[in-house]
């Protein structure tokens, strides 16, 4: 009996110490562990900085992005419209073929263009009148082609929405000529010269009158408020009547008639 319960003695206090060793044991390998933590936690060194989250940009900020050219853009910058040459408009002179010469006996005029040309009908006797004598001589009243051809053996022509008869040197409304074309946009009589048409008559003298600085319009062969207003101006420089319309001396003294 003494001897079991030496051994069993013998055997508690050989369990407490192994015991004892372990707890002794696990102690240092958590010592040893927090050492090693530590010493790596001092080797870091600072501790890096947080990540921000990236903010989106507001959608007026990314359309003001750069874009980058591609070829299709490119040849719609590089690409130029070459604008149309249009011809120059012809001088009256340059319409019948000939060039103006400046002879020296004849007396010279400045317009307001600053150009020197020449007074070619300064010689010339005319009625300064003529133009209310014509008229004068219009028929008011319509009557039918029959009729016209009757009384007037001469030339017709369609001209501004209405027909006109040459007569005494001027170009008359035919009042009621046609029952078509019966719109007459300028009802006084025109000086016409060398066999031209009434509207022809007119384009050159808007280009004569462009040339001396007066017109600034059209050439459209029309007699309208800015070719009445140039005649005006041109007939009040050159001391004639002023009629504002196409008459013998305003013709005359542009060198026309």
């Amino acid at each position: 009996m003494k001897k079991l319960l030496l051994v069993t003695l013998v055997l508690s206090l050989s369990g407490a110490q192994v015991m004892k060793a372990d707890d002794k044991e696990r102690k240092n390998n958590r010592r040893e562990a927090d050492s090693a933590a530590e010493a790596r936690a001092q080797q870091g060194g600072p501790a890096k900085p947080a990540v921000r989250p990236q903010v989106r940009q507001p959608q007026q900020q990314q359309s003001q992005r750069r874009m980058v050219p591609t070829q299709r853009t490119i040849s719609r910058v590089s690409r130029t419209v070459v604008p149309s040459q249009r011809s120059a408009v012809r001088s009256e002179a340059q319409l019948e073929g000939r060039n103006r010469v400046q002879p020296s006996n004849q007396p010279v005029t400045q317009n307001r263009s600053g150009n020197r040309n020449v007074n070619r009908g300064a010689n010339r006797n005319f009625n300064p009148n003529s133009f209310y004598v014509a008229r004068g001589n219009v028929i008011r009243t319509p009557h039918n082609r029959n009729w016209w051809h009757s009384n007037y053996n001469t030339t017709f022509v369609l001209f501004g929405g209405g027909y006109y008869y040459w007569w005494n040197n001027y170009w008359y409304p035919a009042y009621g000529y046609s029952p078509y074309y019966n719109t007459y946009l300028y009802s006084e009589p025109i000086y016409g010269y060398d066999n031209l048409a009434p509207g022809q008559v007119i384009e050159n003298v808007q280009l004569a009158l462009r040339d001396e600085g007066y017109y600034r319009g059209a050439i459209d062969g029309l007699i309208g408020p800015q070719t009445r207003a140039a005649l005006g101006a041109y007939q009040q420089d050159h001391g004639l009547v002023i009629t504002e319309a196409i008459d013998e001396p305003t013709l005359v003294t542009l060198g026309l008639a």
